[in-house]
């Protein structure tokens, strides 16, 4: 907890840092990405100025924070690498209001731009796919077909141990 805690604080110092010399140039979206993107982590969250960094695979953060600090989504900017349709569903489902990414896959955005979310994505994708690059994202497949957010999360917490 003490590293993570640590590592929040530089991370947090990074994106002031960042923000006083990029001002005029980049949004804290934007930089949230680019900090992202630099170092080894998967979702930073930044809500009531306060930046979270995450770096599990897939959904299980976001999963974790909506299971345990369901107020740190609420109203947050949230930076992750590759948002598919369960992560967008989870996003939404937390109460974020714009998300930054490199991918989403076409499925995603939709839901979230339904949802009132911004948007600002540097590639959108028909689908994510999985590791292999083999085939469609196992945790998206799942969600083909759904429409509701509530349906999604709740099939979502069915296959959880599987992530």
């Amino acid at each position: 907890m003490r590293k993570q805690l640590m590592l929040v604080v530089l991370v947090l110092s990074s994106l002031v840092a960042c923000t006083t010399k990029k001002t005029d140039q980049l949004s804290v979206g934007e930089q949230m990405l680019e900090m992202l993107n630099e170092q080894a982590l998967s979702l930073l969250v930044y809500n009531d100025s306060t930046l979270t960094t995450h770096d599990n695979r897939g959904v299980q953060d976001l999963l974790a924070l909506i299971s345990s600090q369901p107020e740190r989504l609420q109203g947050a900017i949230v930076a992750d690498k590759v948002i598919g349709k369960a992560a967008a569903a989870l996003m939404a489902t937390g109460g974020v209001v714009e998300v930054h990414t490199n991918v989403i896959c076409t499925p995603a955005r939709e839901l979230l731009e339904r949802e009132g979310i911004k948007v600002f994505a540097a590639e959108e994708v028909p689908q994510i796919l999985n590791r292999a690059k083999s085939g469609m994202c196992p945790i998206d497949s799942q969600l083909e077909g759904i429409e509701t957010i509530e349906d999604c999360v709740e099939i979502l917490k069915n296959i959880q141990p599987i992530l």
